[in-house]
C-alpha cells in the first residue's frame, strides 16, 4: 500500500514539475501543438515564428502560428499571440470584420479604447486573435465558403480553435494557461463574442461585444430584399446620394431636440420614430411620380427601398432560431443609409457605387448558397427561395449567435457589455434590441441584469459616426468578473475629430437613455438616464 501511495505521490510531483516548466520566447519556434490539445477536430498547430518585441507595450514574446486543416484542400487558421513577458495571467481574444481573411490588430487598445490609456498588452494581458480559417487580402471575399471546413471555421469554429492553440502556447511559455479569457469584438467580431459565450460558457469569462452581426441570415437576405427595391424596374427605387443626405439631415432636425438639447445626435429615437410616417410622406413628388430626383421621393422608392431600409421584412418561413423577420433601421432617425453613388447595378455589385449591402448579398449568396456560380441578385425572391430554403436554415444554425439562453455562462461567473449604435446602417440597432429582448424574456430581468447591460448610443454608426465613444470597457468588464462591479454609472468620451472631441455621456442601460437637465451640453453630468 505504502509503495502504490509512494509511486502516486511521485507521479503527481513528476506531473507537477512538468507542468512548472517554460520555454523561452525564441524556443517557442516549432513548437508542435496536438489535435488532441484543440477541442474541436483539426490537424494540429504549430508556432511558425517567435520573437522578442520591446516597443510602447513594454517588453513581450510576439508568436504566429497556424493551425492545420483536418481536410488537405482547406485553408490553415493563422493567428498570432503577444505573451507580455509582465502577464497577469489573463487573456483578450480579439475578433475579426466582415468576411475576415485576416488577423486583426492585436497589439492597440480595445475596440473604441480610450486613447492616452495603457493598450490590453501594455497592462499584462496575453493578446490574440486569429484570420478566421482562410486568407485573404479583401474582407469582403467570401469564396473562401466554397471549402466546407473554411465555412465552418469562419462560421464559429475559428474562435475555439484559436482560443485551444494559444492556451497552449501560453503553457509552454508560463507553465500554466491563462485564468481569464475575454473576448473583444465589433461587427462580424462582436458576432464572433456572443459565439464565444453562447457555444463555449466554460471558456470565457467575459466578452464585450460592439453592433455585432449577431442575426447574420436575416441580414443577408435583407440585402437580397434590399438589391429587388432599389434596382428593379430600371433602378426605379434607387435614392440618390444628395436625396438620402436630405433624409438624414431632415430626420436629424426634426428629432435632435427630442432629448431636450439640440446637440447634433437622436439619443431618443422611439420618440423620432412615432414622427416618421409623417416626416416621410412630406417628402413624396406631389406632381405624379416624376420631378427633380433631388427635391422629392417617388412612390417606389417610398414604397420600396424607404419601407425595406427603414421597416425590415417578413418571411413566410423561419430561421433556426425561430425568427421569421429582420427588422429596419433607423433610416429616418439620423442616419444616413447606404445606397451608393451609382443607379445602376454593376456585375457583379461592389460596394460604393452600388448598395453596401446588396454587394455583401450577392458575395453571401454566390459563395454560401451558389457554389461560386454567378447570378443576378435581383433574380432571387427572399420570399419563395425554393430549394435555397433548407440551406439558408442551415447556415443561419451555422452562423446567427441569437440564442436566448445563458444560463451556462452566467452560472460560472460569466458577463457581457453589449453595445449598439442608433446610428448604425450595417447592423440594425432594432435587431440587436430586440436579440437583447429576448434574453430578458427567456432569462428575466433579474437575472440577466446579474451578467449582462446592453447599452444603445445615440451617433454611434458602425465603428464611428457623429459621436464615436470611447472608454476603458476592458477595465469595466475586468471588474465585473473580478470584483463583481457592473459598469453602471459609467460614460464615454467622444473620439470624432472636430470641435465635439471630448465631449461625455453618460452609458444609459436599455431602456434608458441620456436625457439633458441643465449645465454644459458638453459634460455627462448634465444629462441623466431617463426613460419616456
Amino acid at each position: 500500500m505504502r509503495t502504490m501511495l509512494a509511486g502516486a505521490a511521485l507521479a503527481f510531483l513528476l506531473t507537477q514539475g512538468a507542468a512548472a516548466q517554460t520555454t523561452d520566447c525564441a524556443g517557442l519556434a516549432g513548437l508542435r501543438i496536438a489535435a488532441a490539445d484543440i477541442t474541436l477536430p483539426t490537424g494540429g498547430a504549430e508556432v511558425t515564428e517567435a520573437a522578442a518585441v520591446a516597443d510602447a507595450n513594454g517588453a513581450y514574446c510576439r508568436v504566429m502560428g497556424a493551425i492545420r486543416p483536418v481536410d488537405p484542400a482547406a485553408p490553415a487558421i493563422l493567428f498570432q499571440a503577444n505573451l507580455p513577458a509582465q502577464w497577469n495571467g489573463k487573456a483578450l481574444q480579439f475578433g475579426g470584420g466582415g468576411y475576415n481573411g485576416r488577423i486583426p490588430a492585436t497589439t492597440g487598445l480595445e475596440r473604441h479604447g480610450l486613447a492616452g490609456t495603457p493598450t490590453p498588452l501594455a497592462r499584462g494581458f496575453l493578446t490574440f486573435a486569429g484570420d478566421s480559417g482562410h486568407q485573404s487580402a479583401s474582407a469582403d471575399d467570401a469564396s473562401f465558403a466554397l471549402n466546407a471546413e473554411a465555412l465552418r471555421n469562419f462560421g464559429y469554429q475559428h474562435i475555439r480553435k484559436t482560443l485551444d492553440a494559444v492556451r497552449q502556447v501560453a503553457i509552454a511559455h508560463y507553465g500554466r494557461a491563462p485564468r481569464r479569457v475575454y473576448f473583444n469584438g465589433g461587427s462580424t467580431g462582436g458576432r464572433e463574442g456572443l459565439t464565444a459565450a453562447i457555444r463555449w460558457p466554460e471558456a470565457y469569462d467575459g466578452v464585450i461585444t460592439w453592433y455585432p452581426t449577431a442575426s447574420f441570415m436575416g441580414l443577408r437576405l435583407w440585402g437580397a430584399m434590399l438589391a429587388r427595391a432599389v434596382y428593379e424596374d430600371g433602378s426605379a427605387g434607387w435614392i440618390p446620394p444628395a436625396m438620402v443626405s436630405r433624409i438624414a439631415r431632415e430626420s436629424l432636425a426634426r428629432c435632435d431636440a427630442l432629448d431636450g438639447v439640440a446637440d447634433g445626435l437622436v439619443s431618443n429615437p422611439d420618440a423620432c420614430r412615432r414622427g416618421s410616417a409623417a416626416a416621410l410622406e412630406a417628402l413624396r413628388c406631389r406632381g405624379g411620380e416624376t420631378g427633380n430626383p433631388e427635391a422629392c421621393l417617388t412612390g417606389a422608392q417610398i414604397e420600396r427601398t424607404m419601407r425595406v431600409y427603414h421597416e425590415g421584412y417578413r418571411l413566410p418561413f423561419a430561421f433556426a432560431n425561430g425568427a421569421t423577420d429582420y427588422l429596419g433601421y433607423n433610416s429616418l432617425e439620423g442616419i444616413a443609409m447606404q445606397l451608393g453613388s451609382q443607379r445602376e447595378l454593376l456585375a457583379p455589385p461592389r460596394s460604393g457605387p452600388n448598395a453596401h449591402h446588396v454587394d455583401r448579398a450577392y458575395q453571401f449568396f454566390r459563395y454560401f448558397v451558389n457554389d461560386g456560380r454567378d447570378f443576378d441578385i435581383r433574380t432571387l425572391d427572399v420570399m419563395a427561395p425554393g430549394p435555397l430554403r433548407e440551406r439558408i436554415r442551415e447556415i443561419s444554425a451555422l452562423f446567427d449567435a441569437t440564442a436566448t439562453d445563458f444560463s451556462a455562462f452566467a452560472a460560472r461567473g460569466g458577463r457581457i457589455i453589449w453595445l449598439q449604435g442608433h446610428d448604425d446602417p450595417s447592423v440594425s440597432p432594432l435587431e440587436n434590441r430586440r436579440n437583447y429582448a429576448a434574453v430578458v424574456a427567456r432569462m428575466g430581468q433579474a437575472a440577466t441584469d446579474r451578467f449582462m447591460r446592453y447599452y444603445e448610443l445615440a451617433g454611434l454608426a458602425h465603428g464611428g459616426g457623429r459621436f464615436s465613444p470611447t472608454w476603458e470597457s476592458l477595465a469595466a468588464l475586468d471588474a465585473w468578473v473580478e470584483q463583481g462591479t457592473p459598469p453602471d454609472g459609467a460614460a464615454v468620451t467622444d473620439g470624432t475629430r472636430g470641435e465635439t472631441r471630448g465631449r461625455t455621456r453618460p452609458l444609459c442601460a436599455y431602456p434608458t437613455w441620456p436625457r439633458y437637465r441643465g449645465g454644459d451640453p458638453n459634460n455627462a453630468a448634465s444629462f441623466a438616464c431617463a426613460t419616456e
